[in-house]
């Protein structure tokens, strides 16, 4: 596929913030990003805006990808998976933090209003 094989050098162009680059990368990746975003996150929404979230960090710190470490796109999988699984986690803890709100519910605790 000749889009992978210019990945290497949209990424040096993204790291130089050529937006047209940017967007080329995008219309190049965002299918197969998505993708790796559902498989983790297995809500259309949520893979949808944390794919947004994974390309404003791929522009902010595109100049920190190094060839010799992997390949662009094993890089950006990487991006995208480790903020769904952050995602995640937040989402596990919001729901671990209403659990316990609900049991203090359920067994009359009052907690104290900070103020």
């Amino acid at each position: 596929m000749q889009a992978n094989q210019d990945l290497p050098q949209l990424m040096a162009r993204v790291a130089l913030r050529d937006r047209a680059a940017f967007e080329q990368l995008y219309r190049v990746t965002s299918a197969h990003l998505f993708s790796v975003s559902l498989r983790v996150l297995r809500h259309e929404q949520r893979a949808e805006e944390n794919l947004q979230e994974a390309y404003v960090s791929i522009w902010h710190h595109a100049q920190t990808y190094r060839p010799d470490a992997g390949t662009p796109m094993t890089w950006m999988i990487n991006i995208v998976r480790n903020k769904a699984i952050d995602l995640l986690r937040a989402r596990r803890n919001e729901d671990e933090h209403a659990a316990e709100l609900d049991e203090d519910a359920a067994l009359g605790v009052v907690q104290p209003v900070a103020g």
